[in-house]
């Protein structure tokens, strides 16, 4: 009942990041070739377009790394999980896993106690004059998400007592 719980909140969570992720780098590309088309056809390009495709991509950048996590793309070394036997190779999944976690947390905190910094100032962006807590806001919301994923990681790992996982493509398998 409860694996078929989060299996769900799981799916649904990955298709709200791939949308968003994909709508993001829809919206910069055709910001980026609409401006440059009106720059170099039209000489007048819009003044606000650097900006905006700048702070999707940061957008882009945080929300994307929770689809990555997802889906094993990372760079990762395996030459040691390659040389230990299974049960080594699940103990360093679950350290490093953990490790990850921790990070993720302490950047969760760190960069949502820069936003709040940020929002106290009443700092504006250059152009547009929009908050700018707005794009620092994807750090925490990124790490978030990279925490969840990583808690997965770390969930399945110590639930899978012995099973062979290394052909896991994504969480949800």
């Amino acid at each position: 009942m409860i694996g078929s719980v989060l299996a769900r909140l799981d799916r649904a969570l990955g298709l709200c990041e791939a949308a968003f992720v994909a709508l993001t780098m829809a919206a910069a590309s055709i910001l980026l070739f609409v401006n440059v088309i009106l720059r170099y056809v039209f000489l007048s390009a819009l003044s606000w377009a650097e900006e905006v495709t700048m702070y999707l991509i940061v957008w882009l950048v945080f929300v994307g790394g929770s689809v990555t996590l997802r889906m094993f793309g990372h760079i990762s070394i395996d030459l040691l999980p390659l040389a230990l036997p299974p049960g080594g190779q699940r103990r360093l999944k679950l350290a490093v896993s953990a490790a990850m976690l921790v990070f993720f947390a302490a950047f969760f905190y760190y960069s949502g106690q820069h936003t709040l910094r940020v929002m106290a100032t009443g700092q504006l962006t250059p152009v547009l004059e929009a908050p700018m807590w707005l794009t620092y806001l994807a750090m925490p919301v990124g790490s978030l998400l990279m925490g969840i994923r990583t808690a997965q990681i770390l969930y399945r790992t110590a639930s899978a007592a012995g099973d062979d996982t290394s052909g896991t493509t994504t969480l949800a398998d």
